[in-house]
This record gives structure tokens, sequence and C-alpha cells, in this order.
């Protein structure tokens, strides 16, 4: 494909989902950055195209240290997506489709309250928020006022099925890296943690879930086409 002439390259743009676990007073605040791109499979002459499907990597995991303002938690948010925003290799503008995902329950309402008088200033650009009140029960809904209610266990299984499907790529060399395996592999069905913290591991699951929901396909196990030599773009 020619990316620099074909408009179909404008799908390549990547997307962000930004997951934000609101820690408290022994509890760290996590923020955990998925960029949506794209791998490439074997060429197919039929449609003069490579085989593709969305994947979601981890670009960035941000332990914030204990007793920082929740009010700083804008510039925190702010730094993150700056940090993972450029010019599109192909030569198409960058789109502002950023998705920020925020854990409400607890001190979530104040902090919200924060972040949206943030956005009305203009200082966090245009971006998606996403409020989310995880829940002990067994439904999905939506609050009166737009938030989302989710089970944790359909935060858990989210994650289950990015890993399932070979969706997720995590950079071994990423910082905070190995403790998110370790919490990842500490984490029950039940919601339930066998370690000491799940922050980072929250904090990724707000993100994936959103992420998910946008796009069924992050949820389908590669085909033949992807069996060999493979390409993220």
């Amino acid at each position: 494909m020619n990316y620099k002439s074909n408009p179909q390259a404008a799908q390549f743009v990547p997307l962000l989902y930004l997951g934000l676990d609101l820690g408290k007073e022994r509890d760290h605040t996590v923020l955990a950055l998925c960029e949506r791109k794209w791998q490439l499979g074997e060429w197919s002459a039929a449609y003069h195209d490579y085989a593709r499907r969305p994947v979601l990597v981890l670009r960035d995991l941000v332990r914030v240290p204990l007793s920082t303002p929740y009010t700083e938690v804008p510039r925190l948010v702010k730094n993150v997506f700056t940090r993972h925003e450029g010019v599109s290799p192909y030569q198409v503008p960058i789109k502002n489709n950023r998705n920020l995902v925020v854990d409400a329950g607890g001190v979530g309402g104040g902090v919200l309250d924060i972040i949206r008088q943030e956005q009305k200033t203009g200082y966090l650009g245009p971006m998606q928020l996403v409020p989310v009140f995880t829940s002990s029960g067994q439904e999905p809904g939506l609050t009166g006022s737009g938030s989302h209610t989710v089970p944790k266990r359909d935060l858990l299984t989210a994650i289950r099925a990015v890993v399932e499907a070979k969706t997720l790529i995590v950079p071994r060399r990423l910082a905070l890296a190995s403790e998110l395996f370790e919490e990842l592999a500490g984490l029950r069905v039940n919601g339930r943690s066998s370690t000491k913290h799940d922050d980072l591991a929250m904090a990724l699951s707000l993100a994936i879930w959103w992420a998910t929901q946008q796009q069924k396909e992050l949820l389908i196990a590669p085909t033949s086409a992807f069996t060999g030599e493979t390409k993220i773009v």
C-alpha cells in the first residue's frame, strides 16, 4: 500500500486510551496509556493490500508518588498524552482522538470535577472523558449522568481476552513492566488479587476495557495470515 497517497492510510493513525486508577492514602495513582496500532500480516495479491488487524501497544505506565495532590492529575494526564503524540509517518494529520478512562469511585467524583474544569479552559485539549464505576454486580450499565458501571469481573475479562487474542503488546523494556506482569498473574476471576497492589493492572484494565468496547476486532484471534513475519505500524 502506498501510505502517502492512499486515503485508507488515515485508518493507521493511532488512537490513545489512557486508564487512570486513582489511589488513596496507601495506594498510588496510576496512569496506563495504550495506543491502538495495526499489525500487518501477509500480502494479498487479490486485495492488493496486507492483511491487517488492530492491536494495543502499552506505551506508558506512570505510578504517581504518594501524597501527590489530586489537583496535579490534569497536568499528569496532559504530560502522558503529549509524550505519545506526534506526526503520522504516513503524512496524514494526527487526529486528536484521545480517550481518558477514569475510575470514578471513591475520590473519583472530585477528581472528575477537576478534570472537567480543566477541559473547559482548553488546558487538556480535545479528548473523550469516560467515567467508570466498578461494581460487584453482574451487568454493566449507565448512570443518569452518563457514567459507566462495570463489574470488576468485566475489566479483568477484557485483559484476558486481548491476551488470548494476542492483541496486547507490552514491551518488556517499559518501566514497571515486570511489576505489571506480577500483578496480572495475581489477579483472580472474582476481582481480588494475591499481590499487595493491583493499581497497575487496574489502570491498564480501564484502558483496555474501553478500547475493546470501541473496537471489537481487538477480541479476535489472529488468522493464518499472521503466522509468519508481521509488522506493527
